[in-house]
């Protein structure tokens, strides 16, 4: 007869990977949070409509540049949470395992899961990588309205 203390032994150790990809979603989820903050503010900006024509460019390039992050940290949190799912999965199936030993079934399925699972988190941090692409672009770009800044930032922005 299977015990409790079995079945705990067999997913216990590997529930960090779980604890691991629940941290990760919060990273998605707060960048995601932070890019749509700022998209909105942005919109709420170029709205006013009382910009010259150069703050003006720059604030409409900056509204895209933000709706392009929030769309990739949406997928990437998307993928995040998948992730997260499949990997908590793959610790039923070590449970099932258990229960139910030498199923070939079971031993697929969970192995499917916990790639899966890990295929997709590193499919998210490289949105992830992506999306800091932007970031830097927009340090830059915040500053091409405002010339002395941009030149004594480092010339040509």
């Amino acid at each position: 007869m299977v015990q409790l203390s079995d079945v705990l032994k067999a997913i216990g150790p590997n529930a960090s990977i779980v604890f691991a990809a629940w941290i990760f979603m919060g990273f998605l989820q707060q960048r995601y949070d932070a890019a749509f903050d700022r998209y909105q503010q942005a919109v709420g900006d170029y709205r006013s409509n009382g910009h010259e024509t150069g703050r003006a460019d720059n604030l409409k390039a900056q509204v895209l540049a933000y709706r392009r992050r929030c769309r990739l940290m949406s997928r990437a949190s998307l993928l995040g949470l998948v992730a997260a799912i499949l990997l908590i999965t793959s610790l039923v199936f070590g449970a099932l395992d258990v229960l139910v030993p030498q199923s070939a079934t079971i031993t697929a399925c969970g192995t499917a899961t916990a790639i899966g699972g890990f295929v997709l988190v590193i499919i998210a941090a490289l949105i992830v990588i992506a999306e800091g692409r932007i970031v830097r672009r927009q340090i830059d770009d915040e500053l091409r309205d405002v010339s002395i800044l941009a030149e004594e930032a480092g010339g040509g922005v």
